[in-house]
Order: structure tokens, then C-alpha cells, then sequence
């Protein structure tokens, strides 16, 4: 009997090694292809491979959208991330430089269809601007991740129309290189930097015609909105951190801007200052006090007027914080909320003090 058990054992096992050897053979069955001029036939296997990536992707990209801004001397092209899609009606956030001076703006989805979008708003300093367009076809927005948790070393993926509409969707991947990273920026295109912008920084391919598409995660979330690249090396690209973007875009939904405080001055850097200014402003190289905001306009009833601040002020503190430059100044100011009570420390007649100034 125990014989007769192990030998219906062995059968079985054969039987089933059969099977397996028959399915594996019918599964990479080769698909005989006869196009050459001597008939000879070459087997071409037919495999189809899907990664996380892959499905990462497929999960998200319509989730970005081309964007054509014409503009009165030609047109320019962009790419768009869409924050909410209920009920046809869409919204998407880009950057500003993309719709700028824009007379139409035309977003083209992954499906091939298109609509007109209208600007809800724009900000020059942050460099974001909030579309609202209607659509009667189905569209999806993207999730939002938390850019505070992002780490160095960690894969993304940017998604976005380089170039051109004809290169719509491309993917391309990398890591973050770099989180919190300071560039400086030219506002007012004198070719000093005025501001600084806080950002992320990926080896993830972004070329002209990204900018306003998305970084993504691994998880499929919004993690910065692709903004720059370095043009002079490869490998060095930058995003708008989602964190910052999603407090502009509700300013901009509900003011069409973003309200930041303000003091009422117009003030020149003393350490950039040349000789003629130094003249015109009666400012010595040799006085004790070689850095801070010297103010040249105090403007009418403003808060720094309000205050006593005077023209020819040297600016050396904000609450408690000295005074290096005048992005520095303005980051310190923008970090604040209209309404707050401030200390500035001046220099007047070469004697230091403070004023306390409520911003407006």
C-alpha cells in the first residue's frame, strides 16, 4: 500500500512538472514575423513590463496640463498642475512668468482636449498664478503631499511639457539633491537680486516648458512645482515647495492676490551703494556705520511714517536682527502679518534708537 502511495506520488509530481513546462512554452510563445526579402522568419517575444514607476506615472500624469499663453508678440508655452476638478469646473496652479502679459490662455490635457482658463490671480514675488477654466469632460486633480517631510536622497519624479506642447507629459526622474536651498532673484530685472526664493532641488530633468508642472513622490503627491533650472550645468533643477504654494493659492483664490505687509519706505543698501550715491547722500566712507538700509523715500501716511521713521534713517534692526541686505530685509518683513507690531533699530545723527511700527 505504501508503495502503491508513492508511486501515484511520483506520477503526480511528472504530471505537474509537464504543466508547468507547457505553460511557461505557451507563455513566452514567439510571435514569427516574415518581412525580409529572403522570408527569413525572426521571432520576436512579446513581453509587456510594468513597474511601480510605470503605474506611478499612469496614475498621475493627466493630472499635469500643457498651458499656451498668447501673448501680443508671439505665444509661450508652459506646463500646469490641476489643484481641484469638481462639478466641470477646474483650477490649476503654474507659474507666473508662464501666463504673464498673457491676452488668452489655452490648457491642453492628456486626452488631447483643450479649454480656455482665465488668471484668478498672480504673484510676481513667489512666481505662481491660479487658473480657473470649466470643462464638460471628466478631469482629476492631484494629491497634495507635505514638502516638510521631503529628504535628501529621496526619488521624485517631474512631469511637464519641455520645450513645447509636442513633448507633452514627458516624465523624467532623479532625487532630491537638496531641500531648503536659497535662490536669489532678480524682481525688477536691475541685475540685483532682491529677493530670495526657498526651494527644492532635483537631478529630475526640467528644461523650458516644465515650469508649472509637477514634482511627485513615490507616493503620487504634489511635492513642489517645477520652477527653474541652472542654464550653465546639467542636473541642477528647482521646485517651488509645496508648502509655500498652497498658502499663495488661497490668497490668490479668495483676493486675486497675495496681501503682504507693508512698512511705506524705499530704501538703498549701503554696502552696494557707489561713490556718486554716497555723495548725493552725504554718506561718508568715513562714518562708523557701513551696512543697513539707508531709507531715501518715507511714503505719505504710512506705517513708517506713522512711526517717525525720516528720510537719511540708517536701518540696522528688525526685531532684533541686523541688517545685512536688502533681500534680507524683505524676507524678515514678509515673514510678518499686517497688523503686527514691530521694533526697527535706526541710526539718526549717528545715535541709535528704536521705533516700534505697526505694519499696515
Amino acid at each position: 500500500m505504501k508503495k502503491l502511495t508513492a508511486l501515484i506520488l511520483v506520477l503526480l509530481i511528472a504530471w505537474n512538472g509537464v504543466l508547468t513546462y507547457q505553460l511557461i512554452e505557451l507563455k513566452n510563445q514567439p510571435v514569427p514575423v516574415v518581412n525580409t526579402p529572403n522570408n527569413t522568419t525572426v521571432n520576436q517575444m512579446v513581453t509587456s513590463v510594468t513597474t511601480d514607476l510605470s503605474e506611478l506615472v499612469a496614475k498621475v500624469e493627466n493630472r499635469v496640463v500643457g498651458i499656451t499663453a498668447r501673448l501680443y508678440n508671439g505665444t509661450s508655452t508652459g506646463s500646469g498642475v490641476i489643484t481641484y476638478a469638481q462639478d466641470g469646473t477646474v483650477k490649476i496652479v503654474t507659474n507666473n512668468h508662464v501666463i504673464e502679459n498673457a491676452s488668452e490662455i489655452v490648457i491642453s490635457y492628456g486626452d488631447g482636449q483643450t479649454s480656455v482658463a482665465e488668471v484668478m490671480g498672480a504673484d510676481a514675488i513667489s512666481d505662481l498664478a491660479l487658473l480657473k477654466t470649466t470643462v464638460d469632460f471628466t478631469v482629476e486633480a492631484m494629491p497634495f503631499g507635505d514638502s516638510d517631510l521631503v529628504k535628501k536622497g529621496e526619488p521624485v519624479i517631474a512631469i511637464g511639457s519641455p520645450l513645447s506642447l509636442n513633448y507633452q507629459g514627458t516624465v523624467t526622474d532623479g532625487i532630491i539633491s537638496g531641500v531648503n536651498r536659497s535662490v536669489d532673484i532678480d524682481l525688477d530685472g536691475n541685475g540685483t537680486a532682491d529677493w530670495q526664493m526657498i526651494v527644492l532641488q532635483t537631478n529630475a530633468a526640467i528644461n523650458p516648458g516644465n515650469s508649472g508642472g509637477a514634482l511627485v513622490n513615490m507616493a503620487g503627491e504634489l511635492i513642489g512645482i517645477n520652477s527653474m533650472k541652472i542654464s550653465s550645468v546639467e542636473g541642477i533643477g528647482f521646485a517651488i515647495p509645496v508648502n509655500e504654494v498652497v498658502p499663495i493659492i488661497r490668497q490668490l483664490e479668495e483676493y486675486g492676490k497675495v496681501v503682504r505687509p507693508n512698512l511705506g519706505i524705499s530704501a538703498a543698501d549701503l554696502s552696494e551703494l557707489s561713490a556718486y550715491e554716497r555723495y548725493i547722500y552725504r554718506i561718508s566712507y568715513e562714518d562708523e556705520q557701513q551696512s543697513g538700509l539707508y531709507i531715501t523715500r518715507v511714503l505719505q501716511n504710512s506705517p513708517a511714517e506713522k512711526a517717525g521713521l525720516l528720510v537719511g534713517d540708517i536701518l540696522v534692526q528688525f526685531d532684533g536682527v541686523e541688517i545685512t541686505s536688502f533681500k534680507q530685509f524683505r524676507a524678515l518683513l514678509y515673514s510678518r502679518q499686517v497688523g503686527d507690531e514691530i521694533t526697527l533699530n535706526i541710526i539718526r545723527d549717528n545715535v541709535e534708537k528704536a521705533i516700534q511700527v505697526v505694519l499696515g
